[in-house]
């Protein structure tokens, strides 16, 4: 699996660049001074890309998940045909696989545990959307359907993490929840989290499911806001992090303050765009509205670079 510490391209819905002009160019000044390779997708429906397209797991290897959610029930006019957009843009000798599963991509994460092991973490509402299949079987179709043979042969095994889906979240995604950091000197993966926008027995459910892999660094803000959650939804590549911020001028210092000193290897790359309006009329973020790839991993190597920490 590909975490987005390995990507070097990102993609935008051509929509955002048409509806919100400024932010986007927002991004793109900052992705061009890094040069960070970018493009639209065209004939998308809505701006959450992360969400229809599909989930790159290895060198030109994708998986399309289906992509229809409850929350769109009666709204087909937003649900974007993400074998069209993929065939516009793909590449000759990228291969992709569908999926039976309905899942969104935004609810999933990819982690590094070690060496030998990859994570996916998922929230249980993946088990509301597939009522006909188990745990069990759903656990299973997600590892088959990732493993692509030699391209993903570099004996690591697949773990499947479920984290407790709060309902009052009606996407249930764990782009809001937590984001890979990366392993820290004791070789154990770290993660980011913000829980507390979630209640308390929430919170402490997933903070549980979690430690029992990760060490976990949660945001401490000094005061609650119900947008914070959006500092998890940053955008990452390789070569830089965009945080969202949320118009608190407080609250975005201490964000920024934190995550550059968890990413040092970001040094100077690490940076904000304000989209406070965006976040609170759509309820997505950055990671939500782009979708990022690797078109530069190696056949020898079809990980890429381990996200270690220094």
């Amino acid at each position: 699996m590909i975490t987005e510490q390995c990507k070097n391209k990102v993609y935008f819905s051509n929509l955002l660049h048409f509806d919100y002009p400024r932010l986007y160019k927002d991004i793109c000044d900052i992705l061009d001074a890094n040069n960070v390779v970018h493009s639209t997708l065209p004939l998308t429906k809505d701006y959450w890309c992360r969400d229809y397209m599909p989930v790159q797991c290895a060198r030109n290897r994708f998986v399309q998940f289906i992509y229809n959610p409850d929350y769109l029930i009666g709204s087909d006019e937003y649900i974007t045909d993400a074998d069209k957009v993929f065939e516009r843009i793909k590449n000759e000798d990228d291969v992709i696989r569908h999926s039976l599963l309905k899942i969104d991509g935004g609810n999933i994460v990819v982690c590094e545990i070690d060496n030998e092991r990859s994570m996916v973490v998922l929230t249980d509402k993946v088990m509301m959307e597939n009522p006909r299949l188990s745990k069990s079987e759903i656990e299973t179709q997600i590892k088959k359907i990732f493993d692509f043979g030699e391209y993903t042969s570099m004996n690591k095994s697949l773990i499947i993490l479920w984290l407790p889906w709060d309902t009052k979240d009606v996407c249930g995604h764990t782009d809001g929840i937590l984001r890979f950091v990366g392993i820290n000197d004791q070789g154990k993966p770290v993660v980011l989290t913000n829980l507390s926008v979630y209640d308390k027995d929430i919170a402490n459910g997933m903070r549980s499911v979690l430690k029992e892999y990760f060490e976990v660094k949660e945001l401490e803000l000094s005061e609650y806001n119900d947008l914070s959650w959006a500092y998890i939804n940053s955008l990452q590549t390789r070569d830089i992090i965009i945080v969202p911020g949320i118009g608190n001028y407080k609250l975005d210092n201490e964000a920024m303050s934190q995550i550059k000193s968890l990413y040092p290897q970001y040094e100077n790359r690490i940076y904000q765009v304000q989209m406070k309006r965006f976040i609170r009329k759509w309820g997505g973020a950055l990671n939500c509205c782009t979708w990022t790839v690797n078109d530069e991993i190696s056949i020898g190597n079809p990980y890429g670079d381990e996200p270690i920490m220094p």
